[in-house]
C-alpha cells in the first residue's frame, strides 16, 4: 500500500501543477468537490502516519485500503468530471474517517449525515411537515388566546364605557347620545373579525399543504440530496402560507386594495365562503401571493413620496410663503 500512497502524493502534485498552469477555470460544483475530496485525503494520510508511528497494524491496514477510493475520486474529476462519482466516493471516505478519529462524535454525524445522502427530497419535505405539526396545530389555539385576550381589553370601548371612568363620577356625560355611535365597533363586529382572521389564517396554511403534496415530485432535485433545506421547506411553507392568509384577510378589510368582500344580506355565508377560498388560494399560489404583495407595494410607496415630499419641504428651513393679499383684505392708502 505504500504505492498507493506515493501515488496519491503523485496525483495531487500533478493536480496542483496543473492549476497552476491552466488558463481555464474549473466548473464551481467541481471546485467545491475537489476541495472535499483534498481535505478528506489530507486527514487520511495524517491518519495513516499516526497509525504508522503507534505501530497499529489493524488501523494502518484500513485506512491505507481507503487511499484507492480517494485516488478514484481525484481522477473522476479530470477531464470530463464525474460528480456523482466522486461525491458518493468522497462520502464514504468521510464516514470512515469520522469513524478513525472519534467514535463516539461520529456515531451522530454519521448518522445525521446519512439521513441527509440516503432519505430522498419529497421524503425530507414530508418529514419537515410532519415534525412542524404540532406547531401548526398549536398556532390558531394561541391566535385565538390572544383574540380573546384584546376582546377582554376592548370590551369597555366596544360597550360604549370610559374604562378610566372613575365609579363614583356622574354617568351623565357617558348617558348622552353619541352622534358617531353608530360607527361604533359592535361586540359581534369583533367577534366576527376574529373568526374571519382565524379561518384566513387556517385556510392559508391548508393552501400551503395542499400544495406540498400535489408539488411534491417538483422537489425532487439531485441538488437538494445532501442538503436540509426540503425540511425547512416542509416545516415553514404552512406557516407563510397562514401568514399570506392573514394579509389577505388585512388587505380586504382595508383601503388599500381597490376591492373588498361585503356581507351579502340575502346569504351571511357568502362573505365567509369569499374570505376562506382567497386565503385558500394564496397559500396554495405563491405567484398570487407576490402579485398581490406588489400590487400593494405600488400603492403604499405614492402615499409615502407624497408625505416624503412634505417633509423635504419643511426641512429646508424656510419660511412658508404667505399668500398675496387679495383687493378685499388690502388696506387702502391714505
Amino acid at each position: 500500500m505504500e504505492d498507493t500512497a506515493q501515488s496519491l502524493d503523485i496525483l495531487i502534485n500533478e493536480l496542483q501543477h496543473k492549476i497552476s498552469t491552466t488558463n481555464t477555470a474549473l466548473d464551481v460544483e467541481v471546485q467545491k468537490e475537489l476541495a472535499k475530496i483534498l481535505n478528506v485525503a489530507q486527514k487520511t494520510k495524517s491518519l495513516l502516519a499516526s497509525a504508522k508511528l503507534k505501530n497499529n497494524k489493524i488501523k494502518q491496514s484500513q485506512i491505507e485500503s481507503l487511499l484507492p477510493n480517494v485516488v478514484t475520486a481525484i481522477y473522476a474529476l479530470q477531464g470530463e468530471p464525474n460528480k456523482v462519482l466522486a461525491k458518493d466516493l468522497r462520502r464514504d471516505a468521510e464516514i470512515f474517517v469520522r469513524q478513525l478519529e472519534n467514535p463516539f462524535t461520529a456515531l451522530f454525524i454519521n448518522g445525521f449525515h446519512n439521513f441527509l445522502y440516503l432519505t430522498e427530497t419529497p421524503s425530507k419535505v414530508i418529514i419537515g411537515l410532519l415534525v412542524a405539526l404540532p406547531v401548526h396545530l398549536a398556532a390558531p389555539i394561541i391566535l385565538a388566546h390572544l383574540l380573546s385576550g384584546a376582546n377582554l381589553y376592548l370590551k369597555p370601548i366596544l360597550t360604549g364605557q370610559n374604562p378610566t371612568q372613575p365609579s363614583g363620577q356622574s354617568t351623565e356625560i357617558a348617558q348622552k347620545p353619541n352622534e358617531n355611535s353608530k360607527n361604533r365597533l359592535t361586540q359581534y363586529d369583533f367577534d366576527e373579525s376574529s373568526a374571519l382572521l382565524l379561518l384566513c389564517a387556517m385556510s392559508g396554511a391548508t393552501g400551503s399543504v395542499v400544495s406540498i403534496l400535489t408539488r411534491i415530485e417538483e422537489y425532487r432535485n439531485q441538488k437538494y440530496q445532501d442538503s436540509l433545506l426540503p425540511v425547512f421547506v416542509g416545516a415553514f411553507k404552512p406557516m407563510i402560507g397562514g401568514f399570506f392568509g392573514i394579509l389577505i384577510f388585512a388587505l380586504f378589510n382595508s383601503t388599500l386594495l381597490p376591492i373588498s368582500i361585503t356581507k351579502d344580506e340575502t346569504k351571511p355565508t357568502t362573505k365567509w365562503f369569499g374570505f376562506m377560498a382567497l386565503a385558500f388560494v394564496v397559500g396554495f399560489s405563491e405567484r398570487f401571493a407576490k402579485d398581490i404583495v406588489s400590487q400593494t407595494e405600488k400603492i403604499v410607496p405614492g402615499d409615502i413620496s407624497s408625505k416624503n415630499a412634505n417633509i423635504s419641504a419643511n426641512s429646508t428651513g424656510q419660511l412658508p410663503v404667505a399668500d398675496e393679499p387679495t383687493q378685499e383684505n388690502q388696506t387702502p392708502k391714505e
